[in-house]
């Protein structure tokens, strides 16, 4: 008899128990004192959309080093990928025996056309030449 006694006294406590615990839930969300209005969608706090910023696109870009190797300055120094991009300028006004460090963007290739103007009216063109490979251009006579 006494374990008969002791699984219904299980029993109970379960539901006891079961019951206590959806009554704190229910004491969780208050119910509206009495003669005041029931709460609605309007008074509940705003909800703030997640604003998501768009992922920017970073170009890859490398450090080269020019240097003016000639007797007369650099006018302008102009870069396009290779195989007939649009050339864009990387260097102005060098003098002779400088140097200067550029940043210049690439795709996936680093093959690159160069074009040289010099305050003479000289030019020097370069093409196909690897960037990423070789850091470095030396204009020479």
């Amino acid at each position: 008899m006494s374990n008969l006694y002791g699984k219904s006294s299980a029993l109970v406590a379960l539901v006891v128990g079961a019951a206590l615990m959806s009554g704190a839930a229910c004491a969780q969300t208050a119910a509206p004192a009495p003669g005041a209005p029931a709460p609605t969608v309007a008074d509940a706090p705003p909800v703030k959309a997640a604003v998501v910023k768009p992922r920017k696109r970073v170009t890859p870009t490398i450090v080269v080093l020019v240097t003016n190797s000639r007797a007369v300055p650099l006018t302008e120094l102009d870069a396009a990928a290779a195989g007939g991009a649009p050339a864009k300028q990387i260097v102005a006004n060098l003098a002779p025996g400088k140097k200067t460090s550029v940043k210049v963007a690439h795709g996936k290739s680093c093959l690159f056309d160069l074009h040289g103007a010099y305050a003479d009216g000289s030019s020097t063109d370069l093409t196909s030449i690897d960037l990423c490979k070789d850091k470095t251009v030396n204009l020479v006579e």
